[in-house]
């Protein structure tokens, strides 16, 4: 069974008009995720991007109850560029996407994270820590705007 990784950056978005635009992953920016660090090299996504077959999904806090958008519904746009992984969302007309909507203009919804199957990885030691650089990601699940990112 492949492990499953989530990992989040500050929210680099806004929302603009019915659309959430910004960054789920920016290159080269350290999580800790338990006793290590983990970043994602400009090289992560491109694979995983190319792949016809990835339908990725927009959630709130990776729940899969609270979609927000769908690569293959063309209401979620995914696309790499210098700072990261980049994305648009169409909000659908629902309860929690107002709700999320209203919490982001507020300030109270600050974070973005991204579901992935790993791929390539190279590990170095940096100031005495242990640092993960995700080379390639095997399969890109889900972008989210989340309460708690890593």
């Amino acid at each position: 069974m492949l492990d499953l990784i989530r990992l989040g950056v500050q929210l680099r978005s806004e929302v603009q008009g019915n659309r959430i635009i910004g960054h789920a992953s920016v290159f080269n920016q350290l999580a800790q995720i338990g006793s290590t660090f983990e970043r994602m090299a400009p090289t992560a996504f491109r694979s995983a991007l190319s792949d016809s077959g990835t339908d990725v999904r927009a959630l709130i806090n990776h729940d899969p109850g609270l979609v927000l958008g769908r690569q293959s519904a063309g209401t979620l746009e995914l696309r790499t560029d210098a700072e990261g992984l980049a994305f648009e969302v169409d909000l659908p007309d629902t309860s929690y996407a107002r709700d999320l909507r209203a919490l982001m203009e507020r300030g109270d919804v600050t974070g973005a994270s991204f579901g992935f199957v790993p791929g390539d990885d190279e590990w170095s030691n940096e100031q005495g820590h242990r640092v993960r650089t995700h080379v390639s990601v095997r399969r890109l699940v889900d972008v989210s705007v989340v309460t708690f990112p890593a």
